[in-house]
Parts: C-alpha cells; sequence; structure tokens
C-alpha cells in the first residue's frame, strides 16, 4: 500500500474515532422524535443540539441559564463565528431551531455565554 494512501485511511480512521468519542451518547433514541434533556438541577447549565450529527437542521435547547444578555454562537472548528445570536431576558428554558444547511460539512461549537458562564458543545453538520 502506497505511503499516502495508508497515511489517508490512518488519518481518516483516527477522526472518525475522535469524532465518535467526542459526541454524546444516546440509548435507543427514535429518529423521528428526538428528546431533549433536562438540566438535573436548576443550577445545572445545559446544551443539548439535536439531531447530531445533523444534514443542517438543528434544534438546540438551553436550560439552566438566565441572565439579562445571553449570547449564542456557532463557530466552525477554527474559531470563526459562523453564526451569532443575543438573547436578552433569557428564561430558565428556551429553544431555538437553525438552518445550518448551507455551511460546509464538518465539525462546528455551539457555544452559550451568559453572566460569567459559558458551556459549549460539538456539532456534526454531514
Amino acid at each position: 500500500m502506497p505511503k499516502r494512501l495508508l497515511y489517508g485511511v490512518l488519518v481518516t480512521a483516527f477522526s472518525v474515532c475522535c469524532l465518535q468519542s467526542s459526541l454524546p451518547v444516546v440509548a435507543a433514541q427514535s429518529q423521528s422524535a428526538p428528546r431533549a434533556v433536562a438540566a438535573s438541577s436548576p443550577d445545572e447549565k445545559n446544551i443539548v443540539v439535536y439531531p447530531n450529527p445533523s444534514s443542517g437542521v438543528v434544534h438546540i435547547s438551553v436550560t439552566g441559564f438566565e441572565g439579562r444578555k445571553t449570547e449564542m454562537r456557532v463557530l466552525n472548528v477554527i474559531g470563526t463565528v459562523v453564526y451569532r445570536e443575543t438573547i436578552t431576558e433569557l428564561d430558565n428554558r428556551f429553544t431555538r431551531t437553525l438552518d445550518l444547511s448551507r455551511f460546509a460539512s464538518g465539525l462546528y461549537y455551539v457555544k452559550i455565554d451568559a453572566d460569567n458562564n459559558s458551556v459549549m458543545r460539538k456539532l456534526v453538520i454531514r
């Protein structure tokens, strides 16, 4: 096997392995009706991004964040902000549906920043 081909196979296998290990494990979930998991305590900050991986349309469920100004951002793998939204007067629970199908396939991050709190989740767009 040529060195270039072997290198490509190894890099691809490593990337798939790393992506799978970083995605949340969801036990026997119906594809037609994804469920969001609520925060287990009022102080816990949580973001659920589903479906993940996605073909572009994603639902982002945010719980546990309260504040006057909260910022939701979607970043690409090199940290460039591709989507930004400022949410004012955020209640304990918030859900937003985004169409990210115009972006290239790959790894993205959903980040929520609010009053000295920050949470980030990985998102894969196919």
